[in-house]
Formats: C-alpha cells, sequence, structure tokens
C-alpha cells in the first residue's frame, strides 16, 4: 500500500499593516482682531475673515488710532468732516457691533487689536526704518475720502517717505520706489545714494525719466 505524502503547509505572511496618516496640526488661532488695511482691505477676527464695508474700515481704523475712545460726534465728524451725520454714523456702528464687540460713552474696540499701519508707526518709532518700509505694502485704504482716515494716511505716508530719505540706507529706497514709482523725490534719492559705477543705476535713471514723462503728461 503506498502512503500518500501531505503537502507542505504554506505559511501566508501577516498582513503589513499601514500606519495612519499623521495629519498635520492646525494652524494656531491668533486671537483678537487683525487689520491689514495698507493697500487693502483685509481683516480677521480670532483668525475668521471678516468681509467689511469700507465704511466699516474707516470706522475700524478712527477706533484703533484713539484707544481711549471717541464720543458719538467725534466719530461723525471723524467720518464726514463738516457735514456730519451722527444718525447715520449710529446706524452704522450698530451694523458694525454686529460683527464686532465695541463699548460706547465713548465708542471703543473690545477685542485686542493689531493693524499692520500701528506696526508700521511702532517700527518707525523704535528706528526700524527698514522693517517699516517692508511693511507699507500701500497706503491706508486709499480709496477712502473719511476725513480722520485721509489725515492718518497722509501722515503715516510722509513719516515713512522721511525715514527713508533721512535713514542713510539704500533698501528703504529701493523698496518705495518699487511700490511708488511716480514718486520723484524718493527716485532722486536713490540715485544719489547708489554707489559710483553700481550696475543698477541704468534702471534707476530710466525709471527717472518714466516718472518725469508721467509728471509732465499729467
Amino acid at each position: 500500500m503506498t502512503l500518500t505524502t501531505a503537502p507542505a503547509l504554506t505559511t501566508v505572511p501577516a498582513p503589513t499593516t499601514v500606519p495612519a496618516p499623521t495629519l498635520a496640526p492646525p494652524a494656531p488661532v491668533t486671537p483678537g482682531l487683525h487689520l491689514n488695511f495698507l493697500g487693502a482691505e483685509q481683516a480677521t477676527l480670532d483668525g475668521q475673515t471678516l468681509k467689511l464695508r469700507r465704511r466699516f474700515c474707516e470706522i475700524l481704523v478712527i477706533l484703533t488710532t484713539n484707544p481711549n475712545g471717541v464720543t458719538g460726534g467725534q466719530l461723525s465728524a471723524a467720518l464726514y468732516g463738516e457735514w456730519s451725520d451722527t444718525q447715520n454714523q449710529a446706524v452704522e456702528v450698530h451694523r458694525l457691533s454686529k460683527l464686532i464687540e465695541l463699548s460706547s460713552k465713548p465708542y471703543r474696540l473690545v477685542p485686542v487689536v493689531g493693524a499692520d499701519f500701528l506696526t508700521v508707526q511702532d517700527l518707525l518709532m523704535a528706528g526700524r526704518t527698514r522693517d517699516a518700509a517692508q511693511l507699507y505694502r500701500g497706503e491706508l485704504l486709499p480709496l477712502s475720502d473719511a476725513p480722520a482716515v485721509n489725515e492718518y494716511r497722509e501722515y503715516l505716508h510722509e513719516s515713512v517717505r522721511q525715514a527713508a530719505l533721512l535713514c542713510g540706507e539704500l533698501d528703504p529706497l529701493w523698496t518705495l520706489v518699487s511700490r511708488f514709482p511716480d514718486d520723484l523725490e524718493l527716485i532722486e534719492a536713490l540715485a544719489d545714494r547708489l554707489p559710483r559705477g553700481d550696475v543698477r543705476s541704468g534702471m534707476v535713471q530710466a525709471r527717472l525719466r518714466l516718472a518725469q514723462r508721467r509728471l509732465r503728461a499729467s
């Protein structure tokens, strides 16, 4: 009688466990109200983007630059000038308060505020002209016609310009000329400050001639 040999058992490898993908931790939420109004109209509250009308942005600039608060009459004058309209201003503040917490008597912002225009001012006060010029991406709410915003816009713009003209460094001038290509005083200062034989002199001279041509055509 012939004995049949049983086939050898084949060991099946255990399935490989695929590790679960590691999820990146969520980006930390920056608390408070943050305003990016230099050449833009952007704001976030506790990390969430806010959609704000220009009038709301103007009110926020006024309140941010007056941390001790303003009365209804002061806010109205800051928004509308001699054609002050306290009733319309009160309506605007009420609508804004549904998005951002405000206190009244006087009107004041409740959330912690960070603003690019305030940071530029602080950098200038600290003598950090290069950093201030880098952050100064454009004029404050350039389409606003609110008197208080116009005044602060002119003050901040001229402060940055004068710091760049007086600091003796090249970088702040390069930065500002690239963003304000029609500013003849800045371009001329940059041309004068470049070392003799600097290959960039041709670029600066070309920009200067173009700015002069635009000025004559205006």
